[in-house]
């Protein structure tokens, strides 16, 4: 028996003298080669008339099991390696290609609304903003994908309108309807549209189905969304288009990740992308107990996704409604902001307008310059890139909030709920995920000087 096993073999022997039934243990032996081996013991005694004990045991050879056992924790381990590794890989590669895109964000949304431009410039700076929109959804999915592969997926569910997340993704989409001159039909027919869902991720599958119908459907066509209640206590929403089509081998492939309909497709329609938003929308939708489906007749004869969803009852009070923007509280004039970003640009950009808009601006590149000019003169509003070459943003605010009394608005190219927790706990009143433009700065901000008023 080998040393480390020698307590457990003794306390197996104790336990079986002591009963009369069966003992079991597990424990390392070295066997004449003095090669370490495992096995299982079972023992028992038996009691005769005349109060003797036999003592039986029996011995099996574990050896080859624990190896294959030590092989697949082995295996385990790299898988899980592998999967943080990835995480994290595409937790960077989102925070790197956020930041270059919020100053082109932020400049884009003021160049289009200078006044004076002329009708060409601004279908230009709509075409730039259209394709900066299209390359954030592209790290988003990347990160959705990830989350849903590593089973880290998270909703935050409540009581929520269905037809108002859809009305709201139609509205997000009417640009593109439009500029197709495509003909759509709404008919919101279900008598009972409350889900148990989060919110967000409802309007983002709604976003993408329509989104796939726009994109397929030829100029001129037509699409159509209808809700019914053909089941009780169920909800279906029908996206129908009569666009391209799908052929019914590519039917059971379609909720694949990376999975593309034939290159003809991609080419007579402008289509293409990762292939990642539909295998989003299923994995979304099963982890909220519905189901996602695709019917098609063939190549040219149009698609229908459908999507199911159980339904709750209609609450008599407050409806969980996705944040619209609202006029902000005109509290801009002498609020002081001492703004911390280390991306050059992003710190040029969106300073001068904040700037612009009447906020007293000063700008520090790292924690150092901000703990510098924070000694120096007092603030209203820390607004702070996390990730800072010196420190976190969450550490600045910290020890600027504890000496000056500080509150703050979070910047980061990370978004998960993990990270808003991790800014929130630190003390900052919002956590703003990259890239920003002004508009959405400037509102967090004021909603911040109302929070602190």
């Amino acid at each position: 028996v080998s040393p480390e096993s020698h307590i457990v073999f003794q306390q197996h022997l104790e336990s079986a003298l002591a009963s009369r039934k069966m003992e079991t243990c597990e424990l390392s032996l070295r066997n004449t080669a003095g090669h370490k081996t495992f096995a299982r013991i079972q023992s028992v005694v038996s009691h005769s008339e005349k109060d003797e004990k036999d003592f039986y045991l029996t011995l099996t050879d574990l050896t080859e099991r624990r190896e294959i056992e030590q092989k697949l924790e082995l295996q385990r381990g790299l898988a899980e390696a592998a999967v943080t590794s990835k995480e994290l890989f595409f937790g960077m590669l989102s925070h790197e290609l956020r930041n270059p895109l919020t100053p082109l964000v932020a400049l884009l949304e003021d160049l289009a609304t200078e006044p004076g431009r002329s009708a060409k410039d601004r279908a230009a700076l709509a075409i730039m903003r259209r394709n900066l929109d299209l390359e954030t959804h592209f790290i988003d999915d990347l990160l959705d994908l990830t989350r849903v592969t590593s089973g880290k997926l998270e909703l935050h569910r409540e009581t929520t309108d269905a037809h108002l997340c859809l009305r709201q993704a139609i509205e997000i989409c009417q640009l593109e309807i439009d500029a197709k001159k495509l003909q759509l039909a709404i008919e919101l027919d279900a008598p009972r549209h409350f889900v148990d869902a989060d919110a967000s991720r409802l309007q983002q599958i709604f976003w993408n189905l329509i989104k796939n119908a726009v994109k397929f459907t030829p100029a001129g066509g037509r699409i159509a969304i209808q809700t019914r209640s053909d089941k009780p206590s169920r909800l279906s929403v029908d996206v129908r288009d009569a666009g391209i089509g799908i052929d019914p081998w590519a039917l059971s492939h379609l909720f694949e990740p990376f999975f593309q309909v034939q290159q003809s497709l991609k080419q007579r329609t402008g289509g293409g992308g990762l292939g990642l938003g539909l295998a989003i929308c299923k994995a979304i939708t099963e982890a909220h107990g519905g189901a996602l489906t695709a019917v098609s007749s063939g190549l040219n004869k149009g698609t229908t996704f459908r999507l199911e969803l159980a339904t709750v009852a209609e609450p008599h009070g407050q409806v969980h409604r996705l944040s619209t923007n609202t006029a902000a509280p005109a509290r801009r004039e002498g609020l002081r902001l001492l703004f911390v970003e280390d991306h050059d640009d992003t710190r040029e950009v969106l300073a001068r307008l904040l700037s612009l808009r009447g906020y007293c601006v000063e700008a520090a590149r790292n924690a150092q310059e901000a703990r510098s000019i924070s000694s120096e003169k007092t603030f209203d509003l820390l607004v702070s890139d996390i990730a800072l070459p010196d420190a976190t943003g969450c550490e600045l605010l910290k020890e600027l909030g504890a000496k000056h009394r500080l509150s703050g608005i979070a910047m980061s190219g990370f978004g998960s709920d993990a990270d808003v927790a991790q800014s929130r706990a630190a003390g900052f009143l919002e956590h703003l995920v990259k890239p920003i433009d002004a508009p959405a700065l400037d509102a967090a901000i004021q909603r911040a000087v109302g929070n602190l008023a």
